[in-house]
């Protein structure tokens, strides 16, 4: 089992990556997250990443594998199972790409209108980042609303990355 050292050096491995992969910097992100999986960390969100990556660089066999790998990590990972299914297409093989997609939506449609928990996290974070523009050019009200979207995604009492204390009353 790693130290708490060496787990810290990994998250902080996986953000860099995930930063550089979010910034379209993919080379930087693909040279982080390599390194992460040397580590035999199993992080689903890494394989996907990477899956993405090597999807964009065409390195389709690649990417599917990489994307199958965050499925077996995580069987309810949407975000991967639309990408095996896009990178399945792109391959030709139509039929697996039908069978991924299948299981994808009857996983989604175990829960009626709710969404997974990944996605809603995503969500959550997207409105953040909405509200930090927000505030960034003074418009503190439009940032509170988005804020509170973010919070109600989330399902807690925080307002997303550290914006509520601009507006407590």
């Amino acid at each position: 089992m790693a130290d708490a050292g060496e787990r810290t050096g990994l998250r902080e491995l996986v953000a860099r990556g995930r930063a550089y992969y979010e910034g379209g910097e993919y080379a930087e992100a693909e040279a982080c997250l390599t390194e992460v999986l040397r580590e035999k960390a199993a992080y689903a969100d890494v394989y996907d990443m990477l899956g993405v990556i090597y999807h964009q660089a065409g390195r389709l066999a690649e990417a599917e594998e990489m994307f199958n790998e965050a499925l077996r990590i995580n069987p309810n990972y949407t975000e991967a199972a639309l990408n095996l299914v896009v990178t399945c297409n792109d391959l030709g093989k139509y039929a697996e790409a039908k069978a991924v997609y299948e299981r994808a939506m009857a996983t989604s449609k175990r829960a009626p209108r709710e969404l997974d928990p990944f996605a809603k996290g995503k969500i959550a974070n997207m409105h953040a980042r909405v509200a930090d523009a927000y505030v960034g050019i003074g418009l503190n009200d439009e940032a509170k609303r988005e804020y509170q979207k973010s919070r109600r995604h989330r399902g807690d009492s925080t307002f997303g990355r550290g914006g509520a204390e601009r507006f407590s009353n």
